[in-house]
């Protein structure tokens, strides 16, 4: 199989990668396209790398601009010359919802995997996003129904924090311990860490906590997390950090998922510039919660803290009322549940392979 593969940031590079090595184990893949470290290791070669193209934000885009513009015109170039079975896009939606409509009028098969999440951004962009693929697979149970609804041919495959996370640690034992998890791009750092490391202080002065542990993103300048000691330790990621934690405070994003499959209470968290959280507002129908933990259980089993709301008092109040939960099992429980069985990348390399096979 020739493949075309592109993933614009840290997540999607996983993500690809993880489906490349299910289909390499079904059929041999000549990959090439878009991606990171993670893409390189599974065998793809990549004539596209992300860094420096994953921006956040509506006031990020525009000097990300040229860049993202010179990696669309490659990505059309290689295209046309290699001829790929198949292109597979991975998340990165306002990027490849525009590619995968330029090569679907051109008459390539298109699989989109991790679907945009349009089912916030309103019906229009699920036009595009019908018009940009042939084939989408999703990994949120609830999207399957939306989008076929709406007329794309949607599978769910299953979320692959299933096999990442297989089952749920022990509670913690020994000093109380809160993790931080500040998010893997510059601005969510910048905006988050501070207002979390002043919670941590608050609690540690009244003995709640002992000790936070900060999950440290490699996309991220180092620069912008503190020197350990004084209770502070960093860690390797949103897996160390949570490992001895009684309670976390998140980023919303994916890493609320992964600390409700850890088994640890949390406390969503967001926080933007004014310009881009007052269109976003404007853009957002019908979602009432933002965290995905929240999203995926269909109720609120984490409190959500936005923007004014994200400061360091109202985080401490919050963390210290969640590290007393009684329900962390039923909500490890339920997300688990929610997100399907292990085994998600090979049942999407398998849904792609059938798809190939289709006259």
């Amino acid at each position: 199989m020739k493949a075309m593969i592109c993933a614009g940031e840290p997540s999607g590079d996983l993500r690809g990668a993880e489906l490349l090595t299910a289909l390499n184990s079904i059929t041999p893949v000549e990959a090439f396209g878009m991606g990171g470290e993670a893409l390189v290791r599974a065998g793809m070669k990549v004539a596209v790398d992300i860094s420096g193209l994953s921006v956040m934000g509506f006031t990020d885009v525009l000097p990300a601009l040229p860049g993202i513009l010179r990696a669309e015109r490659t990505l059309k170039r290689l295209a046309l010359e290699m001829e790929p079975q198949v292109l597979i896009l991975v998340d990165f939606p306002g990027f490849n919802m525009r590619l995968g409509s330029w090569a679907v009028k051109r008459g390539m098969r298109v699989v989109q995997y991790v679907a945009p999440q349009v089912w916030a951004w309103g019906g229009w962009r699920v036009r595009r996003l019908a018009s940009s693929c042939s084939l989408l697979l999703v990994i949120f149970p609830f999207e399957e129904e939306f989008f076929r609804g709406r007329g794309v041919r949607a599978v769910f495959t299953g979320h692959p924090l299933a096999d990442a996370v297989p089952r749920p640690r022990p509670s913690p034992r020994g000093e109380p311990e809160a993790a931080l998890l500040p998010g893997s791009r510059n601005r969510e750092v910048k905006a988050l860490l501070p207002e979390m490391l002043g919670a941590f202080r608050i609690l540690r002065e009244e003995g709640t906590v002992q000790r936070a542990s900060i999950a440290v993103s490699r996309s991220v300048d180092p620069r912008l997390y503190p020197a350990p000691g004084d209770g502070i330790v960093l860690a390797d990621g949103p897996g160390s950090a949570l490992q001895n934690a009684g309670a976390a405070l998140v980023c919303s994003g994916t890493a609320t998922l992964e600390t409700a499959m850890h088994g640890v209470p949390q406390v969503v968290c967001y926080r933007t510039g004014a310009f881009n959280y007052t269109a976003a507002r404007l853009m957002v129908r019908g979602v009432r919660r933002i965290g995905l933990v929240n999203l995926v259980a269909g109720e609120d089993v984490a409190p959500e803290l936005i923007q004014g709301e994200a400061g360091r008092e109202r985080m401490a109040r919050e963390l210290s009322r969640v590290m007393a939960d009684p329900g962390r099992e039923a909500m490890t429980g339920l997300v688990r549940r929610r997100l399907g069985p292990p085994g998600g990348a090979f049942r999407a390399a398998g849904e792609i392979v059938a798809f190939l096979g289709e006259p």
